[in-house]
């Protein structure tokens, strides 16, 4: 473990001050305890023979440090001289969380159809804090410490750093190309919930098409006036079955889209492809399709089907030039798969260097609410009591509200159209006030 990843993460947890982090140490040299306010002490997490291998989980049940789930060293603090002594290792902690160590321990078991690693398999499922951001709530112990050394600590107040509201664009319309509108047809045809009237006027324009539901998403997200809006768009180079349907992005739906979208302000993201999932080599060329498309450079990336298959994929990323990243979250199940909630630079869970790309932690997609091989949640209310209490985490911990609604899923029987306008309701009030 390097020292400029052992001084990044003790910054991390103390919110970006540096002052602070100066009196915070991070040795087992009992000699060098009184240079500082606060020590932690290293556990075997990172010794040889240890640290890269399946020795290296934590073991469960896991302790606990003022209720705080522990992953590693032990949930004990004393005081030694005028310096606080922490045995309780939250820096390893916070490394095995914020760099997703157990997916690169695990680069093939534990995964689903689709290759992505299954978020009821996670630790953080497994030992029950999936919806709490414990790397958070080890920084709120760290300054905590910090203060009962003697040091003046200043808590945020609760709020949120950003907003952002996210959608997929996997189509753009059902039904005005051939093969959308042949199946749309014979789907009408064979009494398959789709009117035979609906896929006829699509033909007219982009707008009478079922699945262009962006002026209702662009007037819902307009109610939170302080949130950051993204699309992301397709742009494969080679493609798998679960890349389709595919869209031209020089066609004139998809020009008169991007027109629409940055005329209000919306930001455009790349959505690699299911295909860059195992060849993550394809992703530069993606994102030159796209920026070709727009005319313009493109910095934010999602992975279609959330499909980020090895913690060392977002190097390819940073080799494209993609400065933020907002893939991680489970599929499977809504919470805090980083273990925060808060923006994060990619730590390489195998070399322990920080990168320059930034993380944004994905709270919760909506299909993953719903869908029955994810939570299966039946009804709004108990999505919602989900998602707000998620939300309320968030803001405690003053970190980034990140949610994923699809233009093509607020249409139908699905309860996610008045789900997505509740909790906008919720985040423009508790916005408002914080």
């Amino acid at each position: 473990m390097n020292s400029e990843t052992v001084a990044y993460i003790v910054r991390f947890l103390l919110h970006g001050n540096d002052a602070l982090a100066r009196r915070v140490g991070y040795t087992s040299d009992a000699t060098l305890f009184g240079h500082y306010s606060v020590v932690v002490v290293p556990s075997q997490f990172w010794n040889d023979g240890i640290f890269g291998t399946l020795r290296a989980e934590p073991a469960l049940p896991l302790s606990e440090i003022d209720g705080v789930p522990l992953l590693f060293g032990a949930p004990h603090v004393e005081r030694l001289g005028d310096t606080i002594v922490v045995y309780a290792d939250i820096v390893a902690s916070a490394f095995f969380l914020l760099s997703r160590y157990e997916e690169w321990l695990h680069p093939h078991d534990l995964r689903d159809v689709h290759g992505r690693f299954v978020g009821r398999h996670s630790l953080a499922a497994r030992a029950g804090f999936i919806h709490r951001p414990i790397v958070d709530e080890y920084g709120a112990l760290l300054r905590k410490w910090l203060r009962d050394a003697g040091c003046a600590v200043r808590e945020s107040a609760p709020g949120f750093e950003a907003v952002y509201l996210t959608h997929d664009v996997d189509t753009i319309a059902f039904y005005r190309h051939v093969r959308g509108f042949l199946g749309g047809i014979k789907r009408a045809l064979f009494g398959h919930n789709v009117r035979l009237a609906d896929v006829l006027r699509a033909q007219k324009s982009l707008q009478h098409d079922a699945a262009y539901t962006f002026p209702w998403l662009m007037a819902q997200d307009a109610r939170v006036p302080q949130a950051h809006v993204i699309y992301f768009f397709k742009a494969a180079v080679e493609t798998d079955r679960f890349d389709y349907p595919q869209y031209n992005l020089r066609g004139g739906d998809a020009r008169q889209l991007f027109v629409f979208l940055r005329d209000n302000g919306c930001e455009i993201g790349l959505h690699a492809s299911y295909f860059s999932g195992t060849q993550p080599a394809v992703i530069p060329d993606e994102l030159q399709k796209l920026q070709e498309a727009l005319q313009q450079p493109v910095t934010a990336n999602r992975w279609h089907y959330l499909r980020t298959l090895q913690p060392a994929d977002f190097g390819a990323l940073v080799q494209a030039g993609i400065t933020d990243d907002f893939t991680m979250g489970y599929a499977d199940v809504a919470g805090f798969r980083l273990g925060t909630c808060r923006a994060v630079r990619w730590i390489d869970a195998q070399t322990g260097t920080v990168t320059p790309l930034v993380l944004h932690p994905l709270m919760v997609m909506d299909c993953t609410l719903s869908n029955v091989n994810y939570m299966n949640l039946q009804t709004e209310g108990e999505a919602l009591d989900y998602v707000e209490a998620l939300l309320s985490e968030v803001q405690k911990h003053r970190g980034e509200a990140v949610l994923l609604w699809h233009n093509s899923n607020v249409i139908g029987d699905s309860y996610h159209k008045s789900l997505y306008v509740k909790l906008l309701s919720w985040l423009r009030h508790n916005t408002k006030h914080a």
